[in-house]
């Protein structure tokens, strides 16, 4: 699994790979020139009593030291630049990725899951690349030359490093192989923590109303203490692989220190020599003790790569097939659902043959019980689902041809929750594109009448505005995403009980202004409050996910049925 990660990796290193290589070269120039100082330093100290010797040493001893000084800064800069190059293609892979994957796979992720994926995991996989990148070319060539130079010297005392050094590495690989387990596990509960925060955040009056912050704070504590033990446990097991290789290492160290004190007794080696070889027995191990903490580190990072990438496959919506558009008259469309069947859950179905007209310019009420269908028959109307069978057309043209976007360049849509983006008044009516005029986006608002209450606030319509303004109502934001469905002047009107956030006096008034907009064009309702309704051109009755009843209302009334016990229920209370 690993090696599809590094694999997978190197593609969104594109644009970064000479930079790499570079990296790589610099790493391996700065490793030779820092394993060349302690050669050189042996010569001096053999040398002691040649001063012009000793000084050409010590002269190429300085510029060695600062080649390699130049080396690491420029293998640092460069190792910077790579990772966060890195951190931002997958970023923007991630986030782009939001945007093409099935509204089921978004329905059934915790926004938090979703914010881990592209912020925290992403984060941590740069870190972990960095750490790498900075150790690895570096510590290889140390490794190589070190133990060329070594045998070079005295291959009997250097044999003691080769052999007891695969000692070091066994104990390194199997900590940090347990490590991997435990930083995979820590990745997955840090998502959950964030999902469980985020939906505090977002709900805490909600939490208070129901007096269940207690109950919020234990289940916070619940997954806290879990993310405890488990992030425990990978700190543990990390924390312990180089000290353990540095225990390892320094026994080999305690050998080369008495064999070569023993040699350089009888003879069998100069005191410079052996001074090399004591800093490259030491130097030799060091590497191996920055790559046993950057493996280690690395778990971390492929454990959160593992999620980042499973969150890439995850299936897409299909590619828009190649196809002419609707007509460039925007003002006439008509609607056909034919006998539409759809189930989210397969053999649970929510639509059951499902077949409605709607009509050039007319207003269309969708009416029922709660739970009947009526918010996944706009679902399916703007593609965020596909019918399992069944089809539904716009003047005679299958939606199936029609590319989602321009398909939702003619809807205008108003939900009973409002959304408003973190960005001025202006910007949140424009938001549907830059083609909208300022003047536009003020007629818009007139019209709503949420304009009295804009040029109420500090800087009008340059105002900054969010969902969490407890200053502004939830009244007057439903206006405002209103007049931001006006503003777009859609060919299509679909509201989603629009009116159900404010008071009767302001929903006359929207009530005013949206039939004035609805004039010549054609638009769906779907109604909570059957009073919303009574002058619809038509309303169908969904019940059990099946068309029962469509008419007027006054036909519907008349008829007897389903329409008329639920309408009598409703005035009744």
């Amino acid at each position: 699994m690993k090696g599809k990660i590094v694999k997978r990796l190197f593609t969104y290193l594109k644009g970064s790979s000479v930079l790499v290589l570079l990296s790589v070269l610099i790493g391996m120039l700065f490793g030779a020139a820092s394993v060349a100082v302690p050669y050189f330093a042996g010569k001096a100290i053999d040398n002691l009593g040649n001063i012009d010797s000793l000084v050409r040493q010590l002269m190429v001893i300085v510029c060695l030291l600062i080649s390699a000084a130049v080396f690491q800064f420029a293998l640092i800069r460069m190792n910077n630049r790579i990772a966060f190059s890195l951190g931002l293609n997958l970023r923007n892979a991630t986030y782009a990725k939001m945007h093409r994957v099935k509204m089921s796979y978004i329905d059934k992720t915790s926004a938090g899951k979703l914010q881990s994926y592209i912020i925290s995991d992403v984060e941590t996989a740069s870190d972990g690349i960095l750490l790498f990148l900075n150790q690895f070319a570096s510590g290889l060539a140390t490794i190589i030359i070190t133990l060329i130079v070594m045998f070079l010297i005295n291959w009997k005392i250097s044999l003691i490093v080769v052999v007891f050094t695969p000692v070091s590495i066994a104990v390194s690989y199997f900590i940090a192989k347990g490590a991997y387990k435990s930083f995979a596990k820590q990745a997955e509960i840090r998502g959950r923590q964030t999902a469980f925060v985020g939906e505090s955040v977002n709900n805490f009056r909600e939490c208070r109303v129901f007096n269940v912050t207690d109950v919020r704070i234990r289940g916070f504590d619940e997954i806290n203490g879990e993310y405890r033990k488990t992030a425990t446990k990978a700190t543990f097991l990390s924390s312990i692989s180089n000290p353990s290789s540095r225990f390892v290492n320094a026994l080999i160290y305690a050998g080369v220190v008495f064999t070569g004190c023993m040699a350089g007794v009888g003879g069998a080696i100069t005191v410079g020599a052996l001074t090399t070889l004591l800093a490259y027995a030491n130097q030799f191990m060091k590497p191996f003790n920055d790559l046993s903490a950057v493996y280690t580190e690395l778990s971390d990072s492929f454990a959160c790569l593992a999620r980042v990438f499973e969150y890439l496959d995850s299936p897409e919506i299909p590619q828009e097939k190649s196809a002419e558009g609707l007509p460039d008259n925007k003002m006439q469309f008509d609607i056909e659902f034919k006998n539409v069947s759809f189930s989210y859950v397969e053999g649970r179905p929510v639509l059951k043959d499902v077949s409605f007209t709607v009509g050039k310019g007319e207003s269309f009420a969708i009416a029922g019980p709660t739970g009947c269908g009526k918010t996944t028959l706009i679902n399916l109307l703007m593609r965020y689902y596909e019918p399992d069978s069944g089809d539904i057309l716009i003047n005679g043209k299958s939606i199936k041809d029609i590319p989602r976007s321009e398909l939702r360049h003619y809807i205008g849509f108003v939900s009973q929750d409002t959304w408003l983006s973190d960005d001025t008044v202006m910007e949140n009516i424009r938001f549907s594109g830059p083609q909208i005029t300022e003047e536009q986006a003020i007629d818009a608002c007139k019209k709503t009448g949420c304009d009295s209450f804009i040029r109420k606030l500090p800087k009008r319509y340059d105002e900054m505005m969010d969902n969490e303004r407890d200053d502004v109502s939830g009244g007057q934001k439903q206006l405002l995403t209103i007049a931001r469905a006006m503003a777009s002047n859609p060919s299509i009107m679909i509201l989603d009980e629009a009116t159900s956030s404010v008071d009767v006096v302001t929903e006359v008034r929207i009530q005013k202004a949206v039939r004035e907009l609805l004039n010549g064009r054609t638009s769906i309702i779907i109604a909570h409050r059957l009073s919303t309704i009574t002058n619809c051109d038509k309303i169908v009755v969904i019940d059990g996910g099946r068309v029962s009843e469509i008419g007027t209302h006054d036909e519907l009334i008349a008829n007897g049925g389903f329409y008329s016990r639920l309408y009598a229920s409703y005035v009744s209370g």
